[in-house]
C-alpha cells in the first residue's frame, strides 16, 4: 500500500515555499509567482517543485533563472521549517499546463466552428436542392 507520506510532506513542502516566496524573498526580478504543485519521491531525497508566473515570456524565463539561483535558499529554509531529518534537493519546474490547457480549448473549438460551418454548408445545399 502506497505511503501518505510523500503526499503530505509534498503539501507541506509548497506551503512553506509559498511563505518563503511572499515573505523572504524581496527581488523585484521575481515575478508574480505561483507554486502549483510539489511531488517528492516515496524516499523523501527529491522534490519536484513546479510553478507559474503571470507576464510575458521574459519575466518566466528571468523568474525561472532566479529559482534556480535560490534553490539552495529556499532547500536551507525548508530544511528549518519542515523538521525533516533530511531536506529534499530541490528542482523548479515551470508548470505549462495552462498553456497546454488552453491550447486544446482552442483546438476543440476550431473542430467544433469547422463542423458548424460544414453542417450549414451542408444544409443550404440541401435547400437549394
Amino acid at each position: 500500500m502506497p505511503s501518505k507520506r510523500p503526499k503530505r510532506v509534498a503539501h507541506l513542502i509548497q506551503k512553506e515555499i509559498n511563505a518563503i516566496l511572499q515573505k523572504q524573498i524581496k527581488n523585484p526580478q521575481l515575478g508574480f509567482v505561483t507554486i502549483t504543485e510539489v511531488k517528492v519521491t516515496d524516499d523523501l531525497q527529491h522534490a519536484t517543485v513546479y510553478f507559474t508566473v503571470y507576464g510575458s515570456e521574459e519575466e518566466r524565463k528571468a523568474t525561472e533563472e532566479l529559482l534556480k539561483r535560490m534553490t539552495s535558499f529556499v532547500r536551507y529554509h525548508v530544511a528549518q521549517t519542515t523538521r525533516l531529518r533530511l531536506a529534499p534537493e530541490i528542482v523548479f519546474r515551470y508548470d505549462d499546463t495552462i498553456q497546454r490547457a488552453a491550447r486544446i480549448d482552442e483546438l476543440i473549438h476550431k473542430i467544433h466552428q469547422k463542423r458548424n460551418d460544414a453542417e450549414r454548408s451542408q444544409e443550404k445545399k440541401e435547400e437549394d436542392n
